[in-house]
């Protein structure tokens, strides 16, 4: 047995194991149940205070991934970003007994991390306000190797990320069409779309046209991108 799954086991049997204020273990509770569990408590001492110190003051390491013990279910096995100490892990989750760092065993990608992937878990890095170059380095590294590590931060990046309009406003102004030179529609003139006699639009209006063509205007047009292709459609005058 573990020295995590004694300290669970016996916390569930009413048996709380703890370092004194000198170092030393303490084993608090009913006096038969104490008993019951001192013969493992002694053949596993020094492992048990060593899971116990984890945490305390400097010697507390900083780790990504760990399994947290419970009295009343499994071990749960968790990731965190950026990396959590001990206390901070106890903190997060305040029905845990005990908690020890894991070098989880590493599953292989199926397929190389894509450019879409890579840009959502940086978009979601950059959401929670991770901008050190070495963790980004070090966490996009995991995710081009460790496929539990690519499902835990696209998953994030999915849950938390702001979701796109799925209903965007695709309409434009005359003044933003490549066709409108000098005062006049070229797509009208050229007969690929009605308009008046003189080929004058109403430049203000937002609307949707079937001879649109990005201009100098257009903001998507100035990014070096064109939205919504395919989809401009005629609209009323």
């Amino acid at each position: 047995m573990t020295p995590a799954a004694i300290i669970r086991e016996a916390q569930a049997d009413g048996v709380r194991l703890a370092l004194s204020l000198t170092g030393t273990l303490k084993a608090t509770g009913d006096g038969a149940v104490v008993n019951r569990w001192l013969a493992m408590i002694r053949e596993h001492k020094a492992e048990i205070i060593d899971v116990l110190k984890v945490g305390v003051g400097d010697t507390a390491p900083a780790s990504r991934w760990w399994l947290i013990h419970y009295p009343d279910r499994d071990p749960l096995e968790v990731a965190c970003c950026p990396e959590a100490t001990h206390a901070e892990i106890l903190e997060r989750h305040p029905d845990a007994v005990a908690a020890e760092p894991l070098t989880p065993t590493i599953r292989r990608p199926s397929a190389p991390l894509n450019a879409e992937e890579e840009t959502a878990i940086r978009a979601w890095l950059a959401l929670i306000e991770e901008t050190d170059p070495a963790t980004l380095a070090d966490v996009i590294g995991q995710c081009q190797r460790d496929a539990d590590a690519r499902d835990y931060f696209t998953g994030r990046a999915a849950g938390e990320l702001p979701k796109p309009d799925p209903f965007p406003d695709d309409r434009r102004t005359c003044d933003q069409c490549a066709n409108l030179i000098a005062r006049r529609c070229q797509a009208a003139q050229r007969g690929a779309i009605v308009a008046s006699r003189n080929y004058e639009p109403i430049r203000d209006l937002l609307r949707r046209c079937e001879g649109y063509a990005p201009g100098a205007s257009d903001p998507d047009r100035r990014h070096g991108r064109e939205r919504w292709p395919g989809l401009i459609q005629q609209g009323g005058d």
